[in-house]
């Protein structure tokens, strides 16, 4: 899935519209509301370029194609994940979390991906470049399934560290050994130490009920 930048899209849109202005002087501007006015609003402000270009001696059509493969680069630098992806964060440890979503950040307007951590209790907010794809999460076997994605870990291990404390044996013992193999398998995969995991994902604390009489 690809983010174009705002950035240059609200450029554009600024040409646009003043170009629209000095064209249809007074009236209403139909950018937002007529696909067809402008596709030829864009073709007519093309060639009045053109016009400016011929006439100050510019080569008119290598500006295009510089435009258009600079376009073209721009795109392949455009970010590809989207929600749900595992990535490593170059800049945090080598850390691996999970796209949870998106945003642009002043001052540029840059897009920014929320990624969040197994066991820290903030999202992560970077840009594309700052990211790589994570290594897959290892395939996990427990009694509740076979888990094989780092969300799905986290959550599985927090349900089952919610169950403990009412198990009876021997189920509980089983639920102990997956709850520890989900804790190592999110530790050597997303580079948060275990201590940190058992607290970050810890069950919130359950409200004891009150009669009143």
């Amino acid at each position: 899935m690809k983010h174009a930048t705002t950035r240059q899209v609200t450029r554009a849109a600024h040409a646009l519209r003043a170009y629209e202005q000095v064209a249809f002087s007074g009236e209403a501007s139909l950018l937002q509301h007529d696909r067809i006015h402008t596709e030829a609003l864009l073709a007519a402000l093309i060639c009045d370029l053109e016009h400016y270009a011929n006439h100050h001696g510019i080569a008119f059509s290598n500006a295009v194609s510089a435009g258009r493969a600079i376009h073209a680069e721009e795109n392949a630098d455009l970010p590809t994940y989207t929600l749900g992806d595992q990535v490593r964060l170059t800049r945090q440890s080598g850390r691996c979390g999970t796209i949870i979503g998106w945003k642009n950040l002043a001052p540029d307007d840059q897009t920014h991906f929320l990624i969040d951590v197994p066991g820290v209790s903030f999202v992560y907010a970077e840009a594309a470049r700052h990211l790589a794809p994570a290594p897959p999460f290892p395939p996990t076997a427990t009694n509740l399934g076979t888990v094989t994605h780092a969300n799905q870990a986290a959550q599985t291990y927090t349900s089952i560290a919610a169950r403990l404390p009412s198990t009876a044996e021997p189920t509980r013992r089983a639920l102990q050994h997956d709850a520890h193999k989900l804790l190592d398998a999110l530790s050597s995969w997303s580079g948060i130490t275990i201590t940190q995991l058992r607290d970050g994902l810890a069950p919130p604390p359950q409200r004891k009920s009150t009669t009143q009489t």
